[in-house]
């Protein structure tokens, strides 16, 4: 990924800190015909999450139907696990003298790394912990005991775990760092004015990685 210095994160946790808030990613490897891809969400493994990416791991799970898995079982290759973050069209009308053109501000993670499959137990903690995490965003959240156990296991035949051991990380936080400080923070106010809370996040990032930058 092209990635200038300015555009690097304030530190390696602004990365893991997207991770966690953006799991729904894209996991990318190289098959026989081509690239093959899939949407699916990754969570760390907060048991073995360090600042240095050599340590960092990916958990997922992955349809048994899905061709993918096949190319994923066979391949030694490394694979490509793609976050997205807040991100934004950037008009020219939101600078002050609309003198710079339209373009993005966006944030983005990519984690290559090796592949390894779960056992069933692995799989099981993984599930759980899915659900855990995602659920704790609602008052009134939903638990797996509130159905039969065999609700749950009966689904273990149809999909595969699988852990992501991460060799190299690359962050990409492209937020105005290389335009004039006004125009970021022009833009960073107009975000601020809008109900939506990606674009009330991205206003924040803006903030905090042109914080030490002169006017």
């Amino acid at each position: 990924m092209f990635v200038r210095p300015c555009w690097q994160p304030t530190s390696p946790q602004d990365a893991l800190d997207l991770i966690e808030q953006h799991p729904w990613a894209l996991l990318v490897s190289n098959g026989e015909d081509g690239p093959l891809a899939t949407n699916l969400p990754l969570l760390l493994d907060r048991t073995a999450v360090r600042t240095d990416d050599a340590q960092l791991t990916l958990v997922g799970h992955i349809a048994k139907a899905n061709h993918h898995l096949r190319s994923l079982v066979s391949s030694k290759m490394p694979v490509l696990a793609i976050f997205e973050g807040p991100w934004s069209y950037v008009t020219a009308s939101w600078y002050p003298n609309r003198d710079m053109p339209s373009t993005y501000y966006y944030t983005a993670v990519h984690c290559y790394g090796i592949l390894e499959l779960q056992d069933e137990e692995a799989l099981d903690h993984a599930l759980e912990d899915l659900t855990q995490r995602m659920e704790s965003h609602f008052t009134d959240s939903w638990r797996t005991n509130e159905i039969p156990r065999g609700e749950i296991t009966r689904r273990f035949a149809s999909i595969t775990g699988f852990r992501i051991h991460v060799t190299r990380m690359e962050a990409k936080f492209k937020l105005g760092q290389d335009e004039p400080l006004r125009d970021a923070l022009a833009v960073a106010e107009v975000l601020e004015d809008h109900n939506a809370w990606e674009d009330q996040a991205l206003a924040a990032l803006i903030r905090k990685h042109n914080e030490s930058r002169n006017a």
